[in-house]
């Protein structure tokens, strides 16, 4: 995974769990499934570039 690739998910982790708290603390539920819906997005980079990396990892030690 690159570091742009891992600078990505964080900041959709990052804006995502802030839109969420921000929204929940104003009553805007609208801003508070965006920003759910942006963190799972970013846990969901992260975790197929954990994957990725783990199968390129296998593949060159074989």
């Amino acid at each position: 995974m690159g570091l742009g690739d891992k600078v990505g998910a964080a900041a959709d982790k990052a804006a995502g769990a802030a839109k969420d708290k921000i929204g929940a603390a104003t009553d805007k539920p609208g801003l508070q499934a965006e920003g759910q819906a942006q963190n799972a997005v970013g846990h969901a980079k992260q975790t197929g570039q954990d994957v990725e990396d783990t199968a390129r990892e296998i593949v060159d030690d074989e």
